[in-house]
């Protein structure tokens, strides 16, 4: 019926056909392949960087000096690690600790910090984390630790908190052991006593402040607070070092398995550029093959590394250092002197603001702590760098179901367009005008923007193609752009597997770009995976600690090192 009424219409309404092609298509066609040629220009440059980087700047941060390894010399420097933790299972915990007991790295040059992130439920049974890492660490005493103030970064009450440190060894299954501190955020009395759920949780950043707090007053000569005084007696009783000398810190979450020789490589990095303040390895998908979900992620951790950090590592400015695993230079020596970065006040005043009422501050500071404290450095030191180094490899465990894959990835998306709104306004970033970190981190801002409308595109010049248009060359280009991939990974790892795990990535486009950046962008005001839970009771300070904790609390009591010595030596 409708195909006998399209002669009859033709007739009606067409006029003529216009000779040649319209002005505004032959302007539309241009555009569009300049702006295709410029993107797979920037690509192959790219990609260019990125081999360059793993051929000839990486081939001297992979070669290990022996004495890291041995224990040897004085300049074997002292490394802290530290493993943030929240409900992950037993196995995982003990799978994380064993990879860094067995660290191809001096045993007296490193010492394992945990930190539990109050007393909440594993995941996997009904004991709760913190008691599953002290069935693990073993004390050196059989005393019971006693629960130590500290202002936490909570709001309102929930910045009022308490910790207890416990210091002994960790034995790895191969029966390696390593010293150990353990701190767990145990929370206020009212929180122990009256059944609130997750007692002194208070979320990640304030779990690195503890560590960054301590690190800070001990370089400075500063005052201590009860909990930082237990963290140096314990340190210095462990290490018989001084805690200053403490010159990196290695951040490793609680589900990642480090590589034997990660850490060697790592201070190696450190050691032969003291411009360095901070630096991350490789992260590799550790469950790849557990579903579809997993499946997907891994070329994308691939890609991520091998030529993203790659290339920003060439402009020394990486700028995200995941959480999983990432190093930090405590401080820097100039001319005899100490000069603090991961420490620095700038740092530590930007990194700890309990300020969060506008949208972009509750993405910046409750959705990717990892990356704003990259952010944090690379604007308060912009001459100095932040690098990739390869094969210092880790393995994380990734979401397996595609729920928590989009609930992290959101997370993840809405904090990178923050952190880069703030990358942008840094001026002192290495380079001018096209030449600058400045410009690439702003082209990174506004490809992360537009995904979902580059993904409408693409599927417009295939349906366009497939209608007979002449959009041949767009389509070549886009092609190439993968090609030139699947080339990068031959040249950089010669391993043809990840060409599958390309095509897999391939497949899933419209998830990575499309579906995600699409409920992202939607739930921009959603900051659930950052905060810990509210109650209706929060806002009651007088309710959520007792008149005793209110004494000890306001003010917690400040002492220097060798006051807190001189009170202590009977105990």
């Amino acid at each position: 019926m409708l195909q006998a009424l399209v002669p009859c219409l033709n007739a009606q309404l067409r006029v003529g056909r216009i000779e040649g092609e319209p002005v505004g298509c032959v302007i539309t066609s241009g555009v569009t392949v300049a702006v295709t040629v410029i993107l797979n220009t920037m690509i192959l440059v790219k990609l260019a960087c990125a081999v360059l980087f793993d051929w000839a700047f990486s081939l001297q941060l992979r070669k290990i000096t022996k004495h890291f390894t041995r224990g040897t010399s004085t300049r074997v420097p002292h490394v802290l690690v530290t493993v943030t933790c929240y409900n992950e299972s037993e196995q995982a915990l003990r799978n994380t600790l064993d990879s860094i007991a067995l660290t191809n790295y001096a045993r007296t040059r490193k010492l394992l910090l945990i930190v539990a992130d109050g007393d909440v439920a594993s995941n996997a049974d009904a004991r709760t984390t913190a008691s599953i890492l002290l069935g693990m660490v073993r004390p050196l005493d059989t005393s019971v630790p006693r629960a130590q103030p500290y202002m936490a970064i909570g709001e309102g009450p929930r910045a009022f908190n308490a910790a207890t440190v416990t210091r002994g060894t960790y034995t790895s299954s191969n029966g390696i052991s390593v010293a150990c501190i353990l701190v767990t955020k145990v929370g206020t009395s009212f929180e122990r006593t009256s059944c609130q759920p997750k007692p002194g949780n208070r979320g990640k950043r304030d779990s690195q402040l503890i560590v960054m707090r301590w690190l800070r007053s001990m370089l400075m000569n500063d005052h201590l607070t009860p909990l930082e005084f237990e963290l140096s007696r314990a340190a210095t009783q462990l290490t018989c070092v001084h805690p200053d000398e403490l010159e990196y810190v290695l951040m490793v979450d609680a589900d990642t398995e480090l590589d034997i020789e990660s850490v060697p490589r790592l201070v190696a990095a450190m050691e032969r550029d003291t411009r360095i303040m901070g630096l991350c390895g490789e992260t590799r998908v550790a469950n790849k093959r557990d579903s579809w979900v997993t499946r997907i992620q891994v070329y994308e951790y691939y890609i991520s590394h091998h030529l993203s950090k790659a290339f920003e590592s060439l402009w020394g400015g990486v700028t995200c250092l995941p959480g999983c695993c990432s190093m930090f230079r405590v401080y820097a020596r100039k001319h005899g002197a100490r000069v603090p970065l991961l420490v620095a006040p700038d740092v530590m005043r930007a990194y700890s603001t309990r300020e969060t009422h506008t949208l972009h501050a509750k993405n910046l500071l409750e959705l990717g702590e990892d990356r704003f404290l990259t952010t944090v450095l690379l604007r308060a030191f912009p001459t100095r760098k932040l690098i990739y180094v390869p094969r210092a490899v880790c393995r994380t465990t990734v979401p397996r179901e595609f729920s928590e894959l989009v609930a992290q990835r959101r997370r993840w998306i809405n904090s990178t367009i923050h952190n880069l709104l703030e990358l942008v306004l840094v001026r002192d970033l290495c380079g001018t005008f096209c030449c600058s970190m400045q410009f690439l981190v702003l082209m990174d801002l506004l490809g992360n923007a537009v995904l979902p409308a580059s993904v409408a595109f693409c599927y417009y010049l295939v349906g366009a193609a497939c209608m007979g248009q002449a959009v041949a060359v767009p389509l070549v280009l886009m092609a190439l752009a993968f090609v030139l991939q699947g080339a990068m990974i031959v040249v950089t790892t010669q391993r043809i597997g990840y060409i599958y795990w390309m095509v897999i990535y391939i497949l899933a486009l419209p998830v990575w770009n499309f579906i995600m950046p699409v409920y992202a962008f939607w739930r921009f005001d959603d900051f659930s995976w950052g905060r810990s839970s509210t109650h209706a009771d929060d806002n009651d300070t007088r309710a959520f600690i007792t008149a005793d904790e209110r004494l000890a609390l306001e003010p917690i009591p400040l002492k220097r090192w060798k006051d807190w010595m001189r009170d202590n030596k009977s105990k």
